[in-house]
């Protein structure tokens, strides 16, 4: 598994905004993010592909009200972004 600098960024910036309400919660959010990714290492197929790119190799799991997008390649998974759900995607994943 590959945790880009881009995904490491958006975590830290999602829990530095979920921090000034409730640091606990900003911790235990981050703490399940990095759950999710330990799951993609033993169950890489368990997303669903994002709609928005269609692309098979784009998966993405639900935590919370973010979207963990990640794209599954032959032998590993890289972790690209983190989103809230009620933003818009950008245009490509990377």
């Amino acid at each position: 598994m590959i945790l880009t600098d881009r995904f490491l960024t958006r975590v830290e910036e999602c829990t530095d905004y979920i921090a000034l309400d409730h640091i606990p919660t900003a911790i235990k959010w981050a703490e399940g993010v990095f759950e999710h990714c330990e799951q993609l290492s033993v169950q890489p197929e368990s997303g669903r592909m994002v709609p928005e790119f269609s692309r098979p190799e784009i998966k993405e799991l639900i935590h919370g009200n973010y979207r963990l997008v990640y794209e599954l390649k032959s032998n590993r998974v890289d972790m690209l972004t983190i989103w809230h759900t009620s933003q818009n995607l950008p245009e490509t994943p990377y």
